[in-house]
């Protein structure tokens, strides 16, 4: 159901509150595009929503005629790791960080909207550079180099859905970043093995394009270093990225965050005339599994024989539950008053993970997919949670006129980053502060982004939105609330050990405003190794580290309360006292019988909140 309200009374009532939500997500993305000044473009737009955890988004512009398309925004996995656009056949498992299989059915209606825009085209496609088939995980030719972001744990225990938000990279993966597709392997009839829906294998054909981009995040070892096995086309991927789509470092956003709302503001060029358009946020999870799209109904791929590899076919997990949401509201553009529009339910699904499929990138009804916000949080229609009101997408139409007179941010002020102060995470963890910056209307969003090469206002966009201090990849909270010159403190993560960083950071407003850039410098310190984590008192009172019990707290901590500030306050609390209440405890077996008892809910808990 989409709902339409003149709201001007609300436009004032945004516009004089000052800060926004500190979860926001905003960017100055019409004018990365088209470098216009406000009050010469057709509006400001706002669109709100609330994503479930783990979502690959694409947010984007259409005119109801298909002549015009503006992507907003599109997230990191797809915009800069190449998720969509890979080596490996696309139906291989996933896990955490997992390097390889072309994902092309992780946001298929944006993909073919925008490359069927007047003007847009694909871009190349990425293989193996030399593997004898798309089906193999494991190295069989020299291909490989140090890779920074993916890794590949063969084990079994770690590579499985349910530990995706617990595990971490143990060890720096060395991956082969594969090359384009030529016309000579196309003609010979290079292909993938791929399954039917009965569960044949066969051989399918594989083209020279592909509707998603190649890593924009790697950049191919030097020439002539020992041991150097990229190949050279890697050296063109970020290049070839940025040809065919020029915006995308403009509108690529980290991993949302699960449950925290977001506000996008875009800019629409002035080139667009009035009239009816359509705002729309296409949302995927993999592995989203429901009665009829699961592990069972779509399983790890064995056939045709020997072209996956027993690593293929044994670790991660089958990825293809139910496939991508998206939801549109028609809205209009070119009006004097502002306009709010929003929707409650989907407008439809993929349908399916299958580019070969004919109904590819089309939208089609709900029929099979979970629609359930009570039972099922997040998963199927509700991967743009409810909002209050009973809305999941929310859009704010503002005329030019909104921001006559609007002045951008100040610069933030004693912008300094350090390492860590927790050596165990130094290595991938650093903490910053800085002073508030000034706005006539409240500072909107302050972006942080980061590189290991010098950032200045020209390379700003194109370097790595800044992340959460987890190990998931999620995007950097970064409070608004504060005033102009008090101090802001926030840990970041997303880092590799030993590693010599650019940090920057500006602020946003309101009407896409942007301050200047401010940037600090932090190298990570190598990582140091420590032994199991004791859980003290819990040991002491099982007789063992390794106890199940123990294990299930563990994964409580990790999973809970290591990814956020209360609960690693806790955390750190408990170290400090642990240690001498356990040796009191572990000497006196009353106490030990006493402190199972006491901790035996406390474990039902963790067990039920953080399975194995």
């Amino acid at each position: 159901m989409v709902k339409k309200t003149v709201a001007v009374a609300l436009l004032a009532a945004g516009w004089l509150g000052g800060s926004l939500l500190g979860g926001s997500l905003l960017g100055s993305t019409a004018r990365a595009q088209a470098g216009e000044e406000l009050g010469q473009n057709r509006g400001v737009i706002e669109l709100r929503f609330t994503p479930t955890r783990f979502a690959q988004l694409a947010v984007w512009l259409e005119s109801e005629d298909g002549e015009r398309f503006a992507t907003v925004r599109l997230t990191e996995a797809v915009a800069r790791r190449g998720i969509g656009n890979r080596p490996g056949a696309s139906q291989m498992n996933s896990g955490f960080h997992w390097p390889y299989g072309r994902r092309e059915g992780v946001l298929p209606v944006w993909a073919r909207r925008r490359a069927s825009t007047p003007g847009a085209s694909a871009w190349n496609r990425v293989i193996f550079q030399n593997r004898t088939t798309e089906g193999l995980a494991s190295r069989t030719s020299a291909d490989h180099s140090p890779d920074d972001y993916y890794c590949l744990s063969f084990d079994k225990a770690r590579s499985s859905k349910d530990a995706l938000d617990a595990v971490s990279c143990a060890t720096q993966f060395s991956s082969d970043k594969g090359r384009f597709i030529t016309e000579q392997d196309v003609s010979g009839g290079y292909a993938e093995p791929y399954e039917n829906d009965d569960g044949v294998g066969f051989m399918r054909p594989l083209s020279l394009e592909s509707l998603y981009p190649p890593r924009l995040d790697v950049r191919r070892c030097a020439n002539g270093e020992t041991g150097c096995l990229d190949h050279a086309d890697v050296e063109h991927f970020a290049a070839h990225a940025r040809e065919v789509m020029p915006e995308i470092d403009a509108v690529t956003m980290a991993t949302a965050v699960g449950g925290v709302p977001q506000e996008i503001i875009f800019e629409v060029p002035a080139a667009w005339p009035a009239g009816a358009y359509r705002a729309c946020v296409e949302a995927n999870v993999e592995g989203d599994y429901n009665a009829t799209w699961n592990e069972t109904s779509f399983p790890t791929p064995r056939t045709p024989a020997s072209t996956w590899d027993s690593w293929a076919m044994t670790f991660g997990y089958p990825y293809r539950g139910q496939p991508s949401v998206v939801y549109c509201a028609d809205i209009e553009l070119g009006g004097d008053e502002a306009m709010s529009f929003s929707v409650s339910e989907p407008t439809g699904t993929a349908g399916n993970w299958d580019m070969d499929n004919p109904t590819y990138g089309e939208l089609r009804a709900m029929d099979a997919m979970t629609d359930d916000p009570v039972n099922a949080p997040g998963s199927g229609a509700d991967r743009l949670l409810l909002m209050d009101g009973g809305d999941r997408l929310q859009v704010e139409v503002r005329p030019p006129r909104s921001c006559d007179g609007d002045q951008p941010p100040g610069a933030v002020d004693d912008f300094v980053i350090e390492n860590h102060p927790d050596e165990l995470h130094a290595h991938q963890f650093a903490r910053l502060r800085f002073r508030a910056a000034d706005d006539d209307h409240g500072v909107h969003r302050y972006d942080v982004r980061f590189s290991t090469d010098p950032i200045d206002e020209n390379t700003f966009m194109q370097a790595t939105p800044a992340k959460q201090a987890t190990v998931e990849a999620e995007e950097l909270l970064v409070p608004t609330e504060a005033q102009a010159g008090e101090m802001i403190r926030v840990d970041m993560g997303g880092l590799v050990m030993a590693t010599h960083y650019f940090v920057a950071v500006r602020a946003t407003d309101s009407c896409a405003g942007v301050g200047p850039i401010r940037v600090a410098e932090v190298t990570t310190t190598e990582r140091i190794f420590a032994t199991v984590t004791p859980c003290f008192v819990a040991t002491a009172a099982y007789g063992s580290p390794l106890a199940s019990e123990i294990g299930a707290l563990r994964r409580f901590r990790d999973r809970y309360l290591m990814t956020h500030a209360v609960g690693r306050a806790l955390v750190d609390a408990y170290y400090t006292v642990g240690p001498e209440l356990a040796g009191v405890i572990a000497r006196d077996e009353s106490l030990r019988s006493l402190a199972r008892w006491a901790m035996t809910p406390v474990v039902a808990v963790a067990r039920m909140l953080a399975p194995e």
